[in-house]
């Protein structure tokens, strides 16, 4: 027994000696992106695993259609990925269940901290990453972007109108347009975050945390949305799109401008026209623009993997790297310590006119409570305008009868 004990010894320093390492922890990230963009995720999944081997990254593409619920039933399960890149208001519904790292532990430590990355944040967007029920920071973004509006420049000048700077100077433009051209001068994308953005520049609130209840049954959110379907009434606005979105609808010359992300702006093949983008409007009562950040979330799994996740996410978010991803995701980047890198500088001076039209309204970025359930109330929002609409509308006709 003792040869035996003597043997296992020596064979545990011969291998220390000859440096054989245990297996690297494996951490997975699954995401939808394009081919270009997982082709950058994967260069600084090669970086991290090349500069050390602790951890190895691996980077799975996944089937966009149903992603979200394919996660969250992996996750549940305790199969899923270490990491998917996305909103907070994703990693919401995982608290409660605490299938989601706060990242704050790490953050904030003093050794393999990245306090100072963190604190460069607007203060808005530090509030979204922490917005959680418990407080917790659930998510970290990794580019900004948002909606900006899309005109008909043609039309524009031949009408002498100007770009709007208010939701009033947007209906009266959009009149004129409806007037002259028998087309609505404006839709949107997204009407939830048409109806978040009126309700947050109106004053209103939006979902009392500790209560998980809605704040908007004001009267001024109603007269504005009683102002969103009167103009849908009049022909002014579009409701819905002829497809999926308002691009090809303006592309056809059927609306004349249109709010939506600027990453649509690949998407506009105007027909017999000159388009233009801009900033849309920022205030009413108060400024607020939804700015909409996009980033790592942490999977909940064992020490050693919730760690090494952290570190590939420190990783991702170092100046250069954070410039490179900004700039293969055609994004801004909303971290002061990557404004000031020569990579990002280098970026920021050839930016595109629609990431300029975001950048113009990030210094009014606000952020929205993340609880889970988020996205039932975004649905609710646009059901009430669209019904509220519809009821406008039949009234009218009642009205007419």
């Amino acid at each position: 027994m003792k040869i035996r004990s003597m043997m296992a010894a020596l064979l545990a320093i011969i291998f220390m000696i000859s440096g054989v390492a245990a297996a690297a922890t494996e951490v997975t990230i699954w995401h939808t992106f394009t081919e270009e963009q997982e082709s950058a995720l994967q260069g600084f999944a090669a970086a991290f695993n090349e500069s050390q081997d602790t951890y190895e990254v691996l980077v799975q593409s996944q089937t966009y259609q149903g992603f979200l619920d394919t996660v969250y039933n992996a996750v549940a399960n305790g199969v899923g990925p270490n990491i998917i890149i996305n909103y907070a208001s994703t990693a919401a519904d995982y608290v409660e269940d605490g299938l989601v790292v706060d990242l704050s532990k790490y953050v904030f430590d003093p050794e393999i901290g990245m306090a100072d990355i963190f604190n460069s944040l607007p203060a808005a967007i530090q509030t979204e990453a922490t917005g959680f029920v418990d407080g917790g920071m659930y998510a970290l973004p990794a580019v900004t972007t948002g909606p900006i509006l899309f005109y008909n420049k043609t039309v524009y000048d031949e009408l002498g109108l100007s770009v709007p700077t208010t939701w009033e100077e947007l209906a009266a433009n959009s009149k004129a347009i409806y007037e002259a051209k028998g087309i609505a001068g404006f839709a949107a994308d997204s009407l939830t975050d048409l109806m978040q953005t009126l309700l947050m520049q109106s004053g209103n609130g939006y979902i009392d945390i500790a209560s998980k209840s809605v704040l908007f049954g004001t009267e001024s959110f109603t007269a504005w949305l009683k102002w969103f379907a009167d103009n849908v009434q009049a022909g002014y606005f579009g409701l819905n799109p002829t497809g999926d979105y308002w691009s090809n609808d303006f592309n056809a010359g059927l609306v004349a401008s249109y709010s939506g992300s600027c990453a649509g702006d690949k998407y506009i093949f105007p027909d017999g026209f000159e388009y233009a983008v801009a900033p849309l409007p920022e205030k009413i009562d108060a400024a607020w623009y939804p700015s909409w950040n996009r980033g790592p979330i942490v999977f909940n799994k064992d020490e050693a993997s919730n760690l090494g996740a952290y570190e590939f996410v420190k990783f991702f978010l170092q100046p250069e790297n954070n410039a490179g991803w900004a700039k293969a995701m055609n994004a801004l980047s909303p971290y002061g310590t990557t404004q000031a890198s020569d990579a990002y500088k280098a970026f920021a001076a050839e930016l595109p006119a629609s990431l300029v039209a975001v950048q113009d309204n990030l210094d009014v970025a606000g952020a929205l409570p993340t609880i889970s359930g988020s996205y039932a109330i975004r649905t609710a929002l646009q059901e009430a305008a669209t019904m509220l609409a519809a009821c406008v509308a039949q009234s009218n006709q009642a009205m007419q009868g």
